[in-house]
């Protein structure tokens, strides 16, 4: 048996083949299920936001949507495939929105999740 630092050398030297590693198994980046959901949500929320203007018409708005805000989160498959909780938003909107919760709420750009009135 030999040690550590003599099995180092020998590989060094070229004396020892070294062992095959088994390329590994490449993790998925999203799940099967989710892959299905974010496929139903792009065919849901691209008609909604592609070549519209802006909703949220905030502070920064630069008038041409970029995406989707939902007004009452996402945090649900529901929720998020709800058009009736979809806004087309601008980047810099979402992230004004996102940033200023109480303005945003008062300018109903944002409905509580929780007070369902």
């Amino acid at each position: 048996m030999t040690t550590y630092l003599e099995h180092r050398r020998a590989l060094k030297l070229g004396q020892v083949e070294p062992e095959k590693k088994k390329p590994r198994k490449k993790i998925p980046k999203v799940s099967k299920k989710r892959a299905v959901i974010n496929r139903e949500y792009a065919a849901i929320s691209r008609p909604i936001w592609r070549g519209k203007p802006c909703e949220a018409k905030t502070p920064v708005c630069i008038r041409q949507a970029q995406g989707i805000h939902h007004l009452e989160g996402k945090e649900t498959t529901e929720k998020l495939l709800d058009p009736d909780n979809m806004m087309a938003c601008c980047n810099p909107c979402n992230s004004w929105i996102e940033a200023n919760d109480a303005e945003a709420r008062e300018m109903g750009l944002k409905r509580s999740r929780i007070n369902k009135k």
